[in-house]
């Protein structure tokens, strides 16, 4: 699109031609900054958004990102829901983060790397999302990465996380109705005391039904088979897998969004653990999206655990320090793509626990 001089319309003072002229020009002049990346209905509206065409401004060179559109977004259930239309600061797509259904929801917050495009509210009845639903909520009109020398906080924790593993025999697993809770059982022994189990959470996966994975406080130990969990009964639930000794449980799993590094940024990860003091190890795992960074076994008391991994001017090939010390070798996380960091624990026999006292995950651009 060529250019024009902006000329305050004023058909006041103007006569038709000027006033007609001033309008186009005008418009010229705003165009590019004033569409760029806007969020609107479908030509035949559906259940996804169009987000115009804009600029994005990366490593020093100008590109154009085009016209695209969401993916499909489900209406919600039961109650109406807000979701966000959100583009990656780096690689200019566009995808949606889903609210949470309420009364009165409430947006969902914007991740790390990215920046709102718009709302789309949504109720029960949605077939189709048209402009009246959309809430632009732009905040700038071209995409710029941030300063080079940016340093933000993906994740941070001090509320401890406590896990147990049973023993390898607590198979078939059941459950049934333990005042109200969930209560497993099976033909083998759980291997759990009261002391130190209660208190801790198991982990526990389900398939098949309605439960949700996840960490589950153990309320009582009822018998050398049988463990209550605070999980409300309800019929439904599927077949529960308690995580047994020697398997790995993640703990936290803190999302790197594409566009968090450049090519020489770096990851500072602090965690800190501890665990039963025994003779017994208790191991503490790293990985990366699919790449294992590193992990140390400790068998008492606390376990501070650093590392440092730093792109090697690439955003596909990294080195790595723990605690200090350099570590030969190198690591191929593709950062240019969304990755996850897992922090992951296991204990070798069985009613020990592990807690994730906290832990601090902070990059720099």
């Amino acid at each position: 699109m060529t250019v024009a001089t902006f000329n305050q319309n004023d058909f006041t003072l103007q006569d038709a031609a000027t006033y007609k002229a001033a309008l186009d020009g005008n418009i010229a002049v705003l165009a590019k900054l004033a569409a760029s990346f806007a969020p609107h209905e479908q030509p035949t509206p559906n259940l996804t958004v169009a987000v115009d065409g804009g600029l994005k401004f990366l490593s020093g060179a100008l590109s154009l990102v085009a016209a695209q559109s969401t993916s499909a977004i489900t209406a919600p259930a039961s109650n109406p829901r807000i979701d966000r239309v959100v583009i990656d600061r780096t690689s200019g797509a566009v995808s949606v983060v889903t609210g949470t259904e309420a009364v009165s929801p409430t947006a969902p917050a914007i991740p790390a790397g990215k920046l709102p495009i718009c709302q789309v509210l949504l109720q029960t009845t949605s077939t189709s999302i048209t402009n009246s639903m959309i809430t632009d909520e732009r905040v700038v009109t071209h995409l710029v990465t941030e300063s080079s020398n940016s340093v933000q906080t993906l994740a941070k924790s001090a509320v401890p996380l406590s896990f147990v593993a049973v023993d390898t025999a607590f198979t078939g697993v059941t459950y049934s109705n333990g005042g109200g809770k969930v209560q497993f059982s099976s033909s083998g022994v759980h291997g759990l005391t009261t002391s130190p189990a209660v208190g801790a959470s198991v982990y526990v996966t389900w398939s098949g039904g309605t439960g949700l994975d996840g960490f589950y406080k153990v309320l009582s130990v009822d018998s050398t088979n049988d463990l209550t969990v605070d999980f409300a009964y309800s019929a439904g639930l599927g077949t529960p897998v308690v995580t047994p000794a020697g398997d790995y449980v993640t703990m936290a799993s803190i999302l790197v969004p594409s566009g968090t590094l450049g090519p020489s940024g770096c990851l500072d990860c602090h965690t800190f653990f501890d665990g039963t003091s025994s003779g017994n190890d208790k191991t503490t795992k790293f990985i990366i999206g699919s790449e294992y960074i590193d992990s140390n076994a400790f068998n008492s008391g606390s376990q501070p655990y650093d590392w440092f991994l730093v792109n090697r001017g690439s955003l596909t090939e990294q080195l790595y320090t723990l605690k200090d010390t350099y570590i030969s070798g190198g690591k191929a996380v593709d950062f240019s793509t969304d990755q996850s960091i897992y922090l992951e624990a296991s204990a070798s026999v069985p009613n020990e626990v592990i807690t994730l006292e906290g832990y601090v995950i902070r990059a720099e651009y």
